[in-house]
C-alpha cells in the first residue's frame, strides 16, 4: 500500500517510474523537469524558472523601493580599483584555468537574470583623468533587471533554474531541447556542436546571445544555454558534455527505447557536474563545506542575490592570455596557416605547436573549437594557472572591451565595454546592501575601517607636496608598481578616497580587496557567500548524486557510473590520453595547498 501511495504521488507530480506506470518509453526512475519545477515535493515552485532571487541583506534602494543609490561613476571606481596598470598575478595555490572555466558553465547552468529595455547605461568621460580607452558611445550599455511582478521592494528574479541539472547542456523547455535532441543522441554534425542551419532555416534555431543581444538567425551554434558562445572556453566545454551525452548512449543496450537511453545519459551528466562541482571544483577553489546529511526539502536552493550579483563574480580570476601547446602533427600545413590567417601566433619547434589565442578570438567564436581541436583546447585549460582572485581586472579581456560599431564612416567608432564597472553598478541596481551590511548578514563582524577590510598598514596617500591633498585619487602616479604587489598607494587609500564613508562602500569592491584566506582563492566574504549557496544547491536538491537511487540501479545494470573526473571525462571523449592529463585538473601542481 506504501509503494502504490509513493507511485500515484509520483505520477500526479508528473515523474516517469516505469513502462507500467506512465508510457512505454519511460525509463525506471523519475525523470526531473527541465524548468526545476517538482524538486521540492512540499514546495514545487522552488527553483523553477522565473523564481525570484532571495535576499540575506535588507535591500538598499535609494526610495527604498526601487530605485538604484547613487554612487561614484563605476567607471570612476573600476579605473581606480580595478585597472591592473599592467601587472597580473596568478593563483598562488596553483589553481588552473580550468576553474574559472568551470565556474562559469555552472553559472550558465544554475543563473542567470532578466534584462529589459530600461536604461541603466554608465556614463563615460573620454577626457576624464586615468581614462585611457576611447568610447564613442560615451557609455558603457547597460540595462536594468527584471523584477518580480508585484514586488516592493524591487525583486529581481532567475530565469533558469537554481539546481545542478545539467541546463547548460539541455535547455529549459521541450522546444529548445526537441531542437537540440537526436533521437537518444544530441545533434552533433561531425562530433561539434550544432550550427544554426543544421535543421534547415536559422531563424527557427533556439535564440543565443551574441555580443549586442540575443542571435536569431545568422551563425554561430546552439547550446542548452543561450550563453554557450560568450567565448570560446565556454564552447569547448558545451561539446564535451554534448560528446559525453552521446558516448554514455552508445553504451546502453540496444533493446532500450530512445526515451529511455537519453534519459538515463542525461541524468548521468547532470550527476557528473554535480561530482565534479563538489569533489573537485570547490575543494580546489579552498570552499570548505559542512558535511552532506542527506536532502532537506525545508532548504531553498533559490540563488541569493548576494551571491549571483557580487559573490559569483571573480572575473579576476579570468586571464586574458591562451596558449595551446600540442603535437604539430595534428595539423596540416593547410590547417595551420588557417589558423595564422585568423590570427593566432603558431610556433612550431620540433614535434610541437605553441598556438596563443588572442583575446579578440574568444569571445563569440564557435569556429575556435574546431579550428585548435577539442582535446588541446581542454587539455590547455588545466595546464596555466589561472588569474589571481583579487582587484586586479585583465584590461582588453574584461575591463576594456573595444567593439567597432558597424559602419566606418567617415571613422571606425568604438564602444567599451567595462565588466567590473557593470559589476558595481549591479549591484546597485539590484539594492545589494553595503559591504559592512552583507557582511553582517552573513554572520561576519563588520570591518571598522579601509584598512581594516584590505588588511594594508594605512589608508592615507604618501605625502607629495606637488599635489593639493584631496588630488592624489586623480593622479596618474598614483596607480604605479613599486615592486609586484606594491603599489605607490594602497587599495585602503583610494577606496577612502572614492568613498569616503566606509557605509556607502559597494559590497563588490570591499569583498574583493579582502585578503585572501590560508588555503583558499576567497577572502572572507567572498567565501562565507559561496559556502552558503552551495551548500543549499546541494541539500535543498532531491536530485543531488548522494540522495538519487536511480543513480545506482544505472551503475548495477549498465556499468555507467557518474562519479567520473573531468580529467577522466575529457580523455573519454576526446583523442587526449588520460596519462597526458593531471589526475585533478584543476590544479597545476597539487601539492600546493
Amino acid at each position: 500500500m506504501q509503494f502504490l501511495r509513493r507511485a500515484v504521488a509520483l505520477v500526479a507530480a508528473g515523474a516517469f517510474l516505469g513502462s507500467g506506470v506512465a508510457h512505454a518509453d519511460s525509463p525506471f526512475f523519475e525523470v526531473q523537469s527541465l524548468d526545476g519545477r517538482g524538486n521540492n515535493r512540499a514546495h514545487p515552485e522552488w527553483g523553477i524558472v522565473g523564481e525570484g532571487y532571495s535576499r540575506l541583506a535588507p535591500p538598499r534602494y535609494a526610495d527604498g523601493a526601487g530605485q538604484p543609490v547613487a554612487g561614484p561613476n563605476a567607471r570612476y571606481v573600476s579605473n581606480r580599483i580595478f585597472a591592473e596598470g599592467g601587472e597580473r598575478y596568478l593563483s598562488e595555490r596553483h589553481v588552473s584555468q580550468w576553474a574559472q572555466v568551470w565556474a562559469q558553465f555552472m553559472d550558465h547552468t544554475f543563473g542567470l537574470r532578466e534584462d529589459t529595455n530600461v536604461d541603466a547605461s554608465i556614463p563615460w568621460d573620454n577626457e576624464a583623468l586615468l581614462e585611457t580607452v576611447r568610447n564613442d558611445l560615451l557609455s558603457t550599455p547597460m540595462r536594468r533587471s527584471g523584477e518580480v511582478p508585484g514586488s516592493n521592494p524591487r525583486e529581481q528574479k532567475n530565469i533558469v533554474s537554481s539546481y545542478l541539472d545539467g541546463w547548460a547542456v539541455y535547455g529549459g523547455t521541450e522546444e529548445r531541447l526537441a531542437w537540440l535532441r537526436d533521437g537518444a543522441k544530441l545533434l552533433l554534425p561531425n562530433n561539434l556542436l550544432p550550427r544554426r542551419d543544421a535543421r534547415g532555416n536559422s531563424e527557427t534555431a533556439p535564440p543565443m546571445t551574441g555580443p549586442f543581444g540575443a542571435i536569431t538567425s545568422g551563425p554561430g551554434v546552439v547550446t542548452g544555454d543561450m550563453r554557450g558562445m560568450e567565448n570560446g572556453t565556454i564552447t569547448a566545454v558545451q561539446t564535451l558534455f554534448a560528446r559525453e551525452h552521446n558516448r554514455i548512449v552508445d553504451r546502453l543496450p540496444a533493446h532500450l527505447s530512445d526515451e529511455e537511453k537519453f534519459q538515463i545519459a542525461r541524468k548521468v551528466v547532470s550527476a557528473e557536474q554535480q561530482w565534479i562541482t563538489y569533489q573537485e571544483f570547490l575543494p580546489a577553489m579552498g570552499v570548505r563545506l559542512a558535511p552532506y546529511r542527506g536532502y532537506n526539502s525545508s532548504v531553498r536552493t533559490s540563488l541569493a542575490n548576494e551571491f549571483a550579483t557580487i559573490g559569483y563574480r571573480s572575473h579576476s580570476m579570468v586571464r586574458g592570455d591562451l596558449s595551446v601547446v600540442t603535437q604539430a602533427a595534428r595539423y596540416s600545413e593547410a590547417q595551420l596557416k588557417t589558423l595564422r590567417d585568423k590570427g593566432f601566433t603558431v610556433t612550431i619547434t620540433g614535434a610541437q605547436a605553441e598556438i596563443k589565442v588572442p583575446p579578440q578570438l574568444l569571445p563569440f567564436n564557435p569556429d575556435l573549437v574546431d579550428d585548435v581541436q577539442l582535446g588541446p583546447l581542454l587539455q590547455s585549460f588545466g595546464r596555466q594557472d589561472e588569474g589571481l582572485n583579487d582587484e586586479l581586472i585583465d584590461e582588453t579581456t574584461l575591463r576594456s572591451i573595444v567593439f567597432v560599431i558597424p559602419g566606418c564612416q567617415p571613422r571606425c567608432l568604438t564602444a567599451v565595454i567595462d565588466v567590473s564597472a557593470l559589476d558595481v553598478q549591479r549591484g546597485r541596481d539590484h539594492g545589494i546592501a553595503s559591504y559592512n551590511d552583507v557582511r553582517r548578514a552573513y554572520g561576519l563582524a563588520p570591518k571598522p575601517s579601509f584598512r581594516a577590510i584590505s588588511g594594508e598598514a594605512t589608508e592615507s596617500f604618501p605625502a607629495d607636496p606637488e599635489l593639493t591633498p584631496g588630488a592624489e585619487i586623480d593622479d596618474p602616479d598614483s596607480l604605479d608598481w613599486l615592486s609586484p604587489g606594491q603599489r605607490r598607494t594602497t587599495l585602503a587609500a583610494r577606496m577612502k578616497a572614492i568613498y569616503g564613508d566606509i557605509g556607502g562602500l559597494d559590497a563588490i569592491v570591499g569583498m574583493m580587496a579582502e585578503p585572501r584566506l590560508p588555503g583558499s582563492e576567497f577572502g572572507e566574504l567572498q567565501q562565507a557567500i559561496w559556502k552558503k549557496q552551495f551548500e543549499a544547491l546541494r541539500d535543498g536538491d532531491r536530485f543531488f548524486h548522494a540522495n538519487d537511487p536511480a543513480l545506482r540501479t544505472i551503475k548495477a545494470r549498465y556499468g555507467i557510473d557518474h562519479r567520473r573526473t573531468l580529467g577522466d571525462i575529457i580523455a573519454a571523449n576526446t583523442d587526449v590520453r588520460r596519462g597526458d592529463l593531471a589526475y585533478n585538473v584543476f590544479r597545476t601542481h597539487p601539492s600546493v595547498g
